[in-house]
């Protein structure tokens, strides 16, 4: 009889790893509408998920905090998140063509769930938690590292760029020990069309800015604040 062809061979190969139990390979692929559907024996990859966030988790806090060592904690989780995060999980996974290994079922192949950030990022967590079982924590950080090099590579120095709000926090809590104080100086126009304008100050220093919402206002002072504090 003609030995059946490893239907992850390619697969394996761009992770650079071949299971020892492919089957636990194939489960983390195995999504839960495929096995409701299927008569297949066995699980969906529901658990290798959970197993999978974590290990990718401790990876990545391990080079964060190593290559990071001057930042505190807030910071580093946002490192963290901006990788790990569903955003940052499903580029790697369409690097790989995961999506292509996907097993679903009929209604959420036709949805093209397969090709949704949520998916791929789910059944990536799924298979670094089957790279663990399989591989051991030591090989899977080294096809950690090579899948997300680009990643890596690309983490900006600045942890806090989307978030100057929380840059302040932080800047005015280690080098002032106080909190940012906010004051909303005037509203302006209609209901449909306000405008805010912000004072922002910390230990004297005070800055204004404006926006269509208070919130975007606060973003716009601290942001300018920080041109005079950092």
């Amino acid at each position: 009889m003609a030995h059946q062809a490893n239907p992850y061979a390619e697969l394996e190969t761009v992770l650079g790893y071949q299971f020892k139990d492919v089957q636990l390979l194939e489960t983390s692929l195995t999504h839960s509408s495929y096995r409701f559907e299927s008569q297949e024996k066995g699980g969906d990859n529901q658990r290798l998920e959970f197993l999978g966030d974590a290990v990718l988790g401790l990876l990545l806090s391990d080079i964060v905090f190593r290559q990071y060592a001057e930042y505190p904690e807030g910071t580093l989780t946002i490192l963290r998140s901006r990788v790990v995060s569903e955003v940052g999980l499903a580029p790697v996974a369409r690097a790989i063509n995961l999506g292509h290994y996907i097993r679903l079922g009929h209604g959420a192949g036709a949805s093209g769930a397969r090709n949704r950030d949520s998916m791929l990022g789910d059944t990536l967590e799924a298979l670094f938690g089957a790279l663990y079982l399989d591989a051991g924590l030591e090989k899977t950080g080294e096809i950690f590292k090579r899948l997300f090099e680009p990643s890596l590579s690309s983490l900006s120095d600045d942890a806090w760029e989307d978030n100057p709000k929380g840059q302040l926090q932080q800047v005015a809590q280690h080098v002032y020990r106080c909190s940012p104080v906010y004051s909303t100086l005037s509203e302006k126009g209609p209901s449909h069309a306000r405008t805010f304008r912000v004072e922002v100050s910390v230990k004297g220093f005070k800055a204004h800015g404006e926006g269509n919402s208070k919130q975007s206002a606060q973003i716009a002072a601290a942001r300018e604040l920080l041109r005079i504090v950092v």
